[in-house]
């Protein structure tokens, strides 16, 4: 179980999280809900331990993070960044290898065993046909998938933590990344964490949602309690339906704002 307690943290002296509260408990899907400048990636970054609060304490089945290493916590969990950017050019199964470093020894070299995790990975994401192109010749969906395999070979059952996923990516690769994540909570019991703005992601894969606004919970607990109409208001300045198919995925739709668009022509 990963757990906030009371977090807060800035930057400089500008409070970007106030006493956030979390339970991410294992094999859940857990959406952190806001719009942009809300605080999600920082606290994405605080609960994967990259930043400390400066109040309150993040824990993982009980433990203070700061007391784990960075190898032992990498072992734990993976994160998966909304862009990915590499100095040099390496094939896919190169990046995906990369996953693997928190298990290795000092000097150690990869083994059969990383080589055989690392091919699951890529097969698990459906990549493994492009183990051998290079990376920066991928399409935006695609470099996503490999580094979703990248994470899973370096914590095949324990927690992804995936910011904006889907941000950057046309609707089509949209649906395909949010299918994967759905395929591989169900097949591999793997624990996930979104920070998102895209509703329509929170809504059909997400069981449990934080909804937060200027660093302050607004919401938190089961997808049908938090996905409503007044949450949204109050958190994106929106009006929205909550259509629920028959198949019981989640469809947002936003209407306008009242009196027609904020935007000055």
């Amino acid at each position: 179980m990963l757990r906030a307690t009371d977090v807060w943290f800035a930057y400089d002296r500008s409070p970007v999280l106030r006493g956030i509260e979390l339970t991410v408990a294992d094999g859940g899907i857990v959406g952190i809900l806001g719009p942009n400048g809300s605080g999600k990636t920082t606290l994405l970054r605080v609960l994967a331990g990259t930043r400390r609060p400066q109040r309150g304490s993040v824990t993982l089945d009980g433990t203070p993070l700061q007391s784990f290493s960075r190898v032992e916590l990498a072992r734990r969990m993976a994160v998966v960044p909304q862009e990915t950017h590499l100095a040099f050019d390496y094939t896919v199964t190169e990046v995906t290898m990369m996953g693997r470093y928190p298990h290795l020894g000092a000097f150690e070299i990869e083994g059969p065993s990383d080589a055989a995790i690392v091919e699951e990975a890529l097969a698990s994401t459906g990549t493994l046909h492009l183990k051998d192109r290079l990376f920066a010749t991928l399409s935006g969906g695609e470099k996503q998938r490999v580094v979703i395999a990248s994470a899973l070979a370096q914590t095949s059952r324990g927690y992804l933590l995936l910011d904006e996923p889907t941000a950057s990516l046309d609707i089509s690769y949209q649906l395909e990344v949010a299918a994967l994540l759905g395929r591989l909570h169900a097949e591999r019991g793997v624990t996930i964490v979104i920070s998102t703005h895209d509703l329509g992601l929170a809504g059909t894969l997400c069981d449990r949602l934080l909804m937060i606004r200027a660093g302050e919970v607004v919401a938190d607990g089961d997808t049908d309690r938090v996905l409503t109409p007044v949450n949204l208001r109050a958190v994106f300045d929106v009006d929205t339906e909550i259509i629920r198919r028959p198949d019981g995925r989640r469809v947002v739709v936003p209407f306008p704002p009242e009196g027609g668009s904020h935007i000055q022509s």
